[in-house]
């Protein structure tokens, strides 16, 4: 059996997202990502058993770089009254995704195709998942609307991924609105009357 070289399995996940990115994760094959990355194709099963292995992979890889850049701790501080830990939720997914505008179109793709509800976190149902629970607990605390907290993140997700898909593609620039303008909207959305 053949030693996995980490180094090729990213190569592998870097071909999948650029095939999700021009084709849609529909577009995915195994000999397409095996040419991207100038190998047998034999050697993309070394990694991935299959095509929606490939596409969850590169989903979780995704998530966890999300993650890997959000201040867990304060947003479960408990010392912290629940809309300001809203505020920097979604600023953490809106600074996140203005450096990296492909990842959130990339997640966004492959819920599309998997049919499930777009959500910046995966798990929206797991209790333990901290964005969850501080959604679920400004429901309770009548903080925001008494809505599915899927829905509240749709809300985050959507507007923020159009937002700097319209940065991206040149429509304006990223100083015409402010994060403020941005939060505003998203949070005269979510926020109970």
């Amino acid at each position: 059996m053949k030693k996995k070289d980490m180094n090729k399995q990213a190569k592998i996940q870097d071909a999948v997202a650029a095939i999700i990115l021009a084709e849609g994760p529909a577009g995915v094959s195994t000999t397409k990502v095996a040419k991207r990355v100038g190998i047998a194709q034999s050697n993309v099963y070394l990694y991935f058993k299959n095509k929606q292995a490939l596409i969850d992979s590169v989903y979780a890889r995704e998530t966890s770089r999300i993650l890997s850049t959000t201040d867990i701790a304060r947003l479960s501080d408990a010392t912290i009254d629940l809309p300001t830990r809203i505020r920097l939720y979604v600023q953490q997914v809106y600074d996140y995704s203005l450096a990296h505008p492909d990842s959130l179109t990339i997640m966004q793709q492959i819920k599309a195709l998997n049919g499930q509800p777009m959500t910046v976190l995966p798990g929206v149902a797991d209790p333990n998942n901290i964005v969850v629970k501080l959604l679920t607990a400004a429901v309770d605390a009548q903080v925001i609307k008494p809505l599915p907290v899927s829905l509240h993140m749709g809300v985050v997700f959507s507007t923020i991924h159009t937002h700097t898909t319209n940065i991206s593609q040149g429509r304006y620039s990223a100083t015409q609105y402010s994060f403020d303008d941005i939060f505003q909207l998203i949070w005269d959305a979510m926020k109970r009357d």
